[in-house]
């Protein structure tokens, strides 16, 4: 009888676990709470550590922007780490860069 309480029990377990990363995947992070809870630690203009990447940058070069910062985001280099996709889902990585490119947090710097 144990063996099968304890087989419900991881049953029941693992079925919440893949709901919550269900739900997790059908709902995407907003751009700003992702910059927020991931990028400002080190971009925001008052740490200092990283580069500023909240500026506006001309319409021309919106999407080379985007297409740099998405590279940059899942391979990393030098003192930038990699985010796996459990950390930064594709779907909110896509927003975040084209809110990046598009300059929507330069006011965030006061600029």
């Amino acid at each position: 009888m144990r063996p099968l309480r304890l087989a419900l029990i991881s049953g029941a377990a693992l079925t919440a676990v893949f709901s919550v990363t269900a739900a997790m995947a059908s709902e995407p992070r907003e751009p700003a709470e992702v910059y927020d809870q991931v990028c400002a630690h080190c971009h925001d203009p008052a740490m200092g550590v990283g580069p500023v990447i909240t500026q506006k940058v001309p319409k021309s070069s919106r999407e080379g922007r985007a297409s740099f910062i998405r590279t940059m985001v899942r391979h990393g280099n030098a003192a930038m780490p990699a985010f796996r996709k459990s950390e930064i889902s594709d779907p909110e990585l896509k927003a975040l860069a084209d809110a990046l490119a598009r300059g929507e947090f330069a006011q965030q710097d006061g600029e």
